[in-house]
C-alpha cells in the first residue's frame, strides 16, 4: 500500500485556537456517516458528504476510483476512535480488517468534508525509552513546573526538541529539552532557530497597524482599493471585505485558495505567487457577509501582506526587518535564514517523527514564513508588554484592540484572546511541516510563555498549563 492515501487536504500554517465543542461534535457526526457509508461501500453517499473545494479536486469518477482501488480493499472499518484535534482537523485511529490507519477529517463552513485523508497510524502516546536531556536544573518552583508541564510532550516517542522561554517582571528563564536534530545530542537553546508559522500573522498585523497610524490606509478600507482593477468587487449584501476583516479572520475568504496546487508537497507554499493569488480573486465571489463569522484564513493574512508589499514597494522581508526586527533588536528573526546562521536552524520533523523539509514562501509569506528564536521572541513579548519605540508601540497597541467579538471568539488584529486560567491573554500559535510554536502574553500581570518545537505536534497543552500556573503562582 502507498505510504498514505491522499484525497484532499488544505495545508495549514496554524492550528485552530481551540476546538469548539459543537465543531468537534459536527466532525464526529460526519465521521460516523463516513464509517456507515464506507462499510456499505456506498460511493455516492460518501461523495455527498464532500464540499465544494473537495469536489474541485476530485470528480465523482476519480473519487470512485480511489474508493474501489485503494480504500474498500482495506476491508470493514471496524473501529474509529478520536485521538487529537489540530490545524482544524480531527484525527481518528481507524481499525480496518487488514490495517490500522489514521483518518484526518475537517469540515468547511457548510459542514461538508474539506479534509479526508488516510495515513499510516502512529501511536501518538508511545513514550521514549530513555531520559530526555535538558538544561532544566529543577531547583526552583518554576523549574519544576516547567518540567512537569513539558515532560508528557517531550517524552513522546515522536517528539524531538523544545526551546522554552518564560518572561516575568523583566526576568527571563530559558529551558531546553531534547535535540536540535535527532541523534546530534545538542539541546536547543535560546539561540536555536525554528520556523514559527502563523505567529508571523501578528507581525503582519503590526505592519498593517503602522500603515493605519501613518494615514496610509484605514482599518475599514475595502480590500479592492488595494487590489488590481481586474478583480471583481469583493462584497456581499452591500458589505465589502475590508482590511480589518482580513486581519481578524472574519472576511469570509476561505482558509486556502482553490488554486493552491503545490508542485512539491514537502514544500507546499514555495511556488504560490502573487499572480496565483490575484488569479484566485478574479474567480472568487464572497458567500457571506464580511465581519459576521470567524473563519481562520491563511489566504486572508497573506493577501493583507501582499497589499502592504505593494503599498510600500518593498518585500515582506524588508518590511519585517526594517519596521519591527531592527527597532527591537531581533537580529535572528527573518523570513530567510542568513547563511552564517544555518547551523543554528533546528531540523524539523513531522507528527510521526520523520524528517520534514523546511518551508519556503512566496505570496503567502505574511501568513507564516518567519523563522525566529526564543531569545528574539522574548524581545517581541517585551514589546507587546509596552517596551518598544513610540511609533512601533502605538502600532502594537492597536493590534491588541478587539475588532471581532462573537460566539466566544475575541480577536484584535491577528492576535486571539484566550483564557488558559482566569485572565484573558494575547495568544497565537503556529505550525509548518516540521515545527510548532506557542506565544501567550498576559498583559495584566506582565508575563509571557514561549515554546518552540521542531516536531509538528502541537505545544498548546504545556503552554496553557504554564500560563495558568504563572497567573497565580509566580
Amino acid at each position: 500500500m502507498k505510504k498514505f492515501i491522499f484525497l484532499f487536504i488544505l495545508t495549514s500554517l496554524c492550528s485552530a485556537i481551540h476546538a469548539q465543542p459543537d465543531q468537534q461534535q459536527k466532525i464526529d457526526s460526519v465521521c460516523q456517516l463516513v464509517r456507515k457509508f464506507f462499510n456499505d461501500k456506498n460511493v455516492d453517499q460518501l461523495y455527498s458528504l464532500s464540499g465544494k473545494l473537495f469536489r474541485k479536486e476530485l470528480s465523482p469518477d476519480a473519487f470512485k476510483n480511489v474508493c474501489e482501488n485503494n480504500l474498500f480493499p482495506l476491508g470493514e472499518m471496524k473501529e474509529v476512535t478520536f485521538e487529537t484535534f489540530a490545524n482544524g482537523i480531527s484525527d481518528y485511529k481507524t481499525v480496518f480488517s487488514s490495517a490500522t490507519l489514521s483518518l484526518f477529517i475537517s469540515l468547511d463552513d457548510m459542514d461538508k468534508l474539506q479534509t479526508f485523508l488516510f495515513k499510516p497510524y502512529v501511536d501518538s502516546k508511545a513514550k521514549k525509552d530513555y531520559q530526555v536531556p535538558s538544561t532544566n536544573n529543577l531547583q526552583s518552583a518554576l523549574d519544576k513546573k516547567v518540567d512537569s508541564a513539558v515532560q508528557p510532550y517531550i517524552d513522546l516517542k515522536v517528539t524531538t526538541g523544545l526551546s522554552i522561554a518564560i518572561l516575568k517582571d523583566g526576568k527571563v528563564f530559558y529551558y531546553g529539552y531534547g535535540e536540535t536534530a535527532k541523534g546530534n545530542k545538542q539541546i536547543p537553546n535560546d539561540q536555536t532557530i525554528f520556523e514559527i508559522g502563523s505567529i508571523s500573522k501578528t507581525f503582519t498585523s503590526i505592519l498593517f497597524a503602522e500603515a493605519v497610524n501613518a494615514g496610509k490606509m484605514k482599518l475599514d478600507d475595502p480590500v479592492n482599493k488595494y487590489l488590481p482593477d481586474s478583480i471583481p468587487q469583493l462584497i456581499y449584501a452591500g458589505t465589502p471585505v475590508t482590511l480589518k476583516t482580513l486581519s481578524n479572520h472574519s472576511s469570509g475568504i476561505p482558509r486556502m485558495p482553490t488554486n493552491f496546487h503545490p508542485a512539491e508537497n514537502a514544500n507546499p507554499y514555495k511556488d504560490y505567487t502573487d499572480n496565483d493569488l490575484f488569479s484566485f480573486y478574479k474567480n472568487f465571489t464572497p458567500t457571506r457577509k464580511p465581519g459576521d463569522k470567524y473563519e481562520y484564513s491563511n489566504l486572508a493574512a497573506g493577501t493583507l501582506g501582499v497589499i502592504l508589499e505593494k503599498l510600500y514597494k518593498k518585500s515582506y522581508e524588508d518590511l519585517l526587518v526594517g519596521n519591527i526586527c531592527n527597532p527591537l533588536g531581533m537580529n535572528d528573526t527573518r523570513q530567510f535564514i542568513k547563511k552564517n546562521d544555518s547551523a543554528r536552524f533546528a531540523k524539523g520533523y513531522t507528527e510521526d517523527g520523520s524528517y520534514s523539509s523546511q518551508w519556503d514562501f512566496d505570496a503567502l509569506a505574511p501568513a507564516g514564513a518567519i523563522r525566529s528564536t526564543a531569545a528574539d521572541l522574548v524581545k517581541y513579548a517585551e514589546a507587546n508588554l509596552g517596551d518598544a519605540p513610540p511609533p512601533l508601540k502605538r502600532a502594537i497597541t492597536l493590534t491588541h484592540e478587539i475588532t471581532f467579538d462573537k460566539s466566544g471568539t475575541k480577536i484584535g488584529l491577528a492576535w486571539h484572546y484566550i483564557k488558559p486560567g482566569n485572565d484573558p491573554v494575547l495568544f497565537h500559535n503556529g505550525g509548518t511541516g516540521g515545527y510548532r510554536s506557542y506565544l501567550a502574553i498576559n498583559l495584566k500581570k506582565k508575563f509571557a510563555v514561549i515554546i518552540l518545537s521542531n516536531t509538528s505536534v502541537g505545544v498548546e497543552e504545556p503552554g496553557n498549563a504554564l500560563m495558568k500556573w504563572l497567573e497565580t503562582n509566580f
